[in-house]
């Protein structure tokens, strides 16, 4: 009898388990992304999805640690960018997962800095301070990758990063004039290079294709890996 309640219990808590995700971007004030967020908050895939303004402060390492995957962007600068890089790589070093869109905390000077630059753990970085303009569609390279499941393009986008792709990442998708998406060797980082924000000017599937990315890197599935120790945990 108790196998078969450890059985139902054992099923429930696989197929249960969501992601909890922080957008932690340098926008002072999370109505620049509503629709990101909401669009977030009604994926099944996520559980909680919290807000931190980065260009007021800098999360505690806890708060990091508290989500599952951090999402980074923003249309600011962050107000401590080598703390707030160090802490991120710290983030990934511990076993999380992290993806970052572009903004123009990419640029410079206001983008995380410290280990996170210093040590190439985004896919793309760039040296131009200045976004690239005009429209260009999402060229998709590898359209079998799961960060493309459910995605049919998307198209017309403006203001993108002009990235440098690192030795240390794979580029799945791309635009004519710049990156378009990407992840890290070792699978813990995504990045996608577009703007997130209200009037982001592109059409289609720009926020699945977040989502996707914010996924892939920890491994979720319908049915999602939970150690025996929290299973255990909850039953005992």
């Amino acid at each position: 009898m108790h196998r078969v309640v450890f059985f139902v219990f054992l099923t429930a808590a696989l197929g249960l388990a969501q992601l909890d995700v922080a957008f932690m971007f340098a926008t002072p004030g999370e109505d620049y992304h509503s629709s990101l967020l909401d669009y977030f908050n009604a994926d099944e895939r996520f559980d909680e999805v919290n807000y931190y303004d980065c260009h007021d402060g800098t999360p505690e390492p806890e708060e990091f640690l508290y989500h599952d995957v951090v999402i980074t962007g923003g249309l600011s600068n962050y107000l401590e960018p080598v703390l707030f890089g160090d802490r991120l790589a710290d983030y990934v070093d511990q076993g999380s997962y992290v993806m970052t869109c572009s903004s123009l905390t990419q640029w410079p000077g206001g983008s995380p800095g410290g280990r996170w630059h210093d040590d190439g753990y985004c896919p793309y970085y760039s040296e131009n301070p200045n976004p690239l303009e005009g429209y260009e569609d999402l060229i998709i390279d590898d359209s079998g990758h799961e960060i493309f499941n459910g995605v049919s393009g998307l198209w017309n986008c403006y203001w993108r990063a002009d990235t440098i792709l690192r030795d240390s990442a794979v580029e799945l998708a791309h635009f004519a004039d710049a990156g378009g998406v990407a992840v890290s060797m070792a699978e813990n980082v995504a990045a996608t290079n577009y703007t997130p924000h209200i009037g982001h000017r592109w059409t289609g599937d720009g926020f699945l294709v977040m989502a996707n990315a914010a996924c892939y890197p920890a491994g979720y599935s319908e049915v999602r890996e939970a150690s025996w120790g929290q299973i255990k945990a909850e039953f005992d």
